[in-house]
């Protein structure tokens, strides 16, 4: 995270995080809380480096270059846990079974009860071998379990010397109220529209950087997608796409030439950065659709984002995607 960026667009943020840095006076647990645009997670990264780093600035913050900041940011030091809304425990479960739960496939993505017993099991092998600082960060915690939310509650009541906390979240309502009162709460204002066109514009098409700003996505995140050869191919296809009003050429031509099996092309990030440009062309462009089919459309592509979290057949969810909105346009 740029520390001048952080200063000059969430100054409340900045202000609040370099007193408790500078003055040593540190929560236990912070909550992270703002729109998904916003930077908590690069927020979160420097503010880890900073309760580290032996070579802070005047204002507390982390240098972000020596090798204990280093360690931090490529999630390398052992008193350093980052759980992304239970990642690990995706890969070993298979839900390919016809047979299985619904509700399994729902919480696939969400930190879990287990997550924060393994956490917790963990700082407790090390409390006595280590006199380090250690940190964790909970990304998405505003969508973890109600047990998960409980079995960390009992972490926090009870705080140990030299562990902090970071929980990530795009809800507060979603978390806790007990959570919430043992946490210090800290409040994000969304990203600005205008800073990341005047520091892309220069660069970029105006039209990209204002769909990437609507998408909520942050400066960071929005520079590293324009740097990818395949964003302009993604955006003009589903430009084409809506163009064509899923006309079967058009799913013919993104099956053969774009999301093709095995190719680059067919990731996770990719689809649902299709499904992101195609919700913002429905909802900015003219297509010729009534409100009604519009309103139709958005919600098939919301509803996708959603299952997208899970396991899936990338090709087969997408070949149902095209059908569904092609359904509502003929219809």
């Amino acid at each position: 995270m740029n520390k001048e960026e952080l200063k000059a667009y969430q100054p409340v943020v900045y202000q609040t995080l370099s007193n408790a840095l500078k003055r040593h006076r540190l929560a236990h647990a912070y909550l992270f809380e703002g729109d998904k645009s916003s930077p908590k997670k690069e927020t979160a990264l420097l503010f880890a480096q900073s309760l580290v780093c032996p070579h802070c600035d005047e204002d507390g913050f982390a240098c972000q270059e020596c090798e204990v900041c280093k360690r931090i940011e490529n999630k390398e030091s052992i008193d350093f846990q980052w759980i992304q809304g239970g990642e690990l425990k995706r890969q070993k479960h298979d839900f390919s079974e016809l047979n299985k739960k619904e509700e399994q496939k729902k919480d696939v993505n969400r930190i879990k009860k287990e997550d924060m017993k393994d956490l917790q099991k963990f700082f407790e092998s090390t409390s006595l071998e280590s006199e380090n600082t250690r940190i964790y960060v909970l990304e998405g915690f505003d969508q973890a379990t109600v047990d998960a939310q409980n079995t960390l509650l009992k972490f926090l009541e009870e705080p140990q010397e030299g562990i902090y906390g970071i929980l990530l979240a795009n809800e507060k309502s979603n978390v806790l109220p007990t959570i919430q009162s043992r946490a210090q709460w800290i409040h994000f204002r969304p990203s600005q529209k205008l800073h990341m066109i005047r520091e892309l514009s220069s660069e970029y098409k105006k039209e990209w950087i204002d769909f990437l700003a609507d998408s909520g996505y942050t400066i960071d995140q929005a520079r590293e997608l324009l740097s990818m050869p395949e964003f302009e191919l993604i955006l003009e296809s589903a430009n084409r796409f809506l163009e064509e009003k899923a006309s079967l050429l058009s799913i013919f031509e993104l099956q053969t030439n774009v999301f093709v099996k095995q190719s680059n092309l067919m990731t996770k990030d990719l689809v649902r950065l299709f499904l992101e440009a195609l919700l913002h062309g429905v909802r900015k462009e003219d297509r010729g659709l009534s409100l009604a089919k519009k309103v139709k459309i958005q919600t098939i592509l919301i509803e996708n984002m959603d299952i997208l979290r899970r396991p899936v057949d990338l090709a087969l969810f997408l070949d149902k995607i095209y059908n569904d909105i092609r359904k509502v346009v003929i219809e």
